[in-house]
């Protein structure tokens, strides 16, 4: 008997309840991490076990999805047994599944993109109302929640040329950033409500007022590719940034400055621990890994992995908790083939027979954004940027595939 036939799954307010539960645990663990950490961690691992038990009572999958996990899981642990340290293994096990955990969610789920866009249209007004609230304390003075005070006696912000980088509730600018360009796009694609040019404004300054380049980056790009406003949103643009330049031409001049250093540093010159990682990354990576725990991950940093003395990593004088890159992470540990089965999972939503095409236009912005995004750092291992990309995935297939009467599976 599948649970969606009992009782308490066939009341739908009760049904969408117990859906959410885990997505908000999971939200309110990014924002515990900051003030709570033990507290934070409990809750995740709540939230990542609900969704087990979901999709177990749910007992349902995508075929592709099952193959290959069940192809994929003995690498893991191989790479779990060769491991320098089974302490750092076993961390990195841990998180090499939550994506999985989260793609097998998005499936048993696969019908309530819905409830997921009202959810997450929600969650993005709480964050711009708590990130007006944040400002209005930083102008004050006032210490804000999720800050803490340096020994110097001065508070720890997320800022760029004294300009403080939004956060919403999220407590982090790449989050907040993130999330305000999936909800962007997803307002702008299958949003028909109220506000709805309000809130397409709102998430577009939301990009910009988090200060993450690789995310406004990310946001130029999909702007030439599938928006259909292009030239209003340029002209927004020219307009915002020439009000922006004459008002703070001092300000305007360190913002430019800044995107160029970042360029040289990361792209062009080549000379930090990130550039450092793709190096180790094309010059050994194996069919099989180094073990996990080796390389990239703060496992590897906390246990003090000998593979960077191995490979004379160069970490330029800074005291970092991980590479802040994910792919050569991923390659080092377990490998080409561990590495490439392991990213087969991710796309097992493209490989229905037809997919309508904004459900495409949308998986591809979410692909893009994600990927991108962690070739600079490590979000494909955050359960916050997991649920803002990978959670949508199945349920945008379905919901655009049933709508329209695209396909089989």
């Amino acid at each position: 008997m599948k649970l969606l036939k009992t009782p308490i799954f066939s009341i739908p307010i009760l049904n969408n309840i117990i859906i959410l539960l885990p997505i908000i645990m999971l939200l309110l663990s990014e924002i515990l991490h900051l003030i709570a950490p033990s507290t934070g961690i409990v809750l995740k691992f709540l939230g990542l076990a609900i969704m087990i038990l979901y999709c177990l009572f749910i007992f349902r999958t995508n075929k592709w999805l099952a193959y290959l996990t069940i192809l994929f899981i003995p690498l893991l642990i191989y790479h779990y047994l060769i491991s320098f340290n089974y302490n750092a293994a076993l961390e990195e096990f841990i998180r090499y599944l939550f994506p999985i955990i989260v793609i097998f969610y998005s499936y048993a789920i696969k019908e309530k993109f819905p409830l997921l866009l009202k959810f997450f249209i929600f969650y993005f007004v709480l964050n711009i109302l708590a990130q007006i609230l944040n400002y209005t304390l930083w102008l004050t003075g006032i210490k804000l929640w999720y800050t803490s005070i340096s020994e110097a006696g001065y508070e720890n912000i997320h800022r760029v040329y004294g300009v403080m980088r939004a956060t919403g509730v999220t407590g982090f600018f790449g989050l907040f950033g993130f999330m305000s360009l999936i909800t962007y796009f997803l307002i702008e694609t299958f949003y028909e409500g109220k506000f709805k040019r309000l809130l397409l404004i709102l998430s577009f300054l939301g990009i910009f007022a988090s200060i993450a380049y690789k995310t406004i980056v990310v946001l130029f790009v999909l702007i030439f590719l599938f928006s259909k406003k292009k030239f209003q949103i340029i002209l927004c643009l020219i307009a915002l940034s020439g009000i922006f330049v004459v008002s703070f031409p001092e300000k305007s001049a360190k913002f430019m400055e800044g995107a160029v250093a970042r360029a040289q540093l990361y792209i062009f010159e080549g000379n930090s621990a990130r550039s450092e990682s793709y190096r180790v990354m094309f010059s050994d990576t194996g069919i099989l890994g180094e073990g996990l725990g080796a390389f990239g991950g703060p496992a590897s940093v906390t246990y003090n992995s000998p593979f960077y003395q191995k490979v004379n990593f160069d970490w330029y004088g800074l005291k970092l908790a991980t590479t802040d890159t994910y792919f050569p992470h991923l390659f080092i540990e377990i490998g080409l083939i561990g590495g490439l089965i392991y990213l087969a999972i991710f796309f097992t939503p493209f490989m229905r027979k037809k997919i309508n095409r904004d459900a495409l236009k949308m998986l591809f912005i979410i692909y893009f954004a994600l990927f991108f995004d962690s070739i600079f750092s490590y979000s494909i291992n955050n359960t916050g940027f997991l649920i803002f990309s990978l959670l949508l995935a199945f349920p945008l297939v379905y919901y655009n595939s049933e709508k329209k009467m695209v396909g089989n599976e």
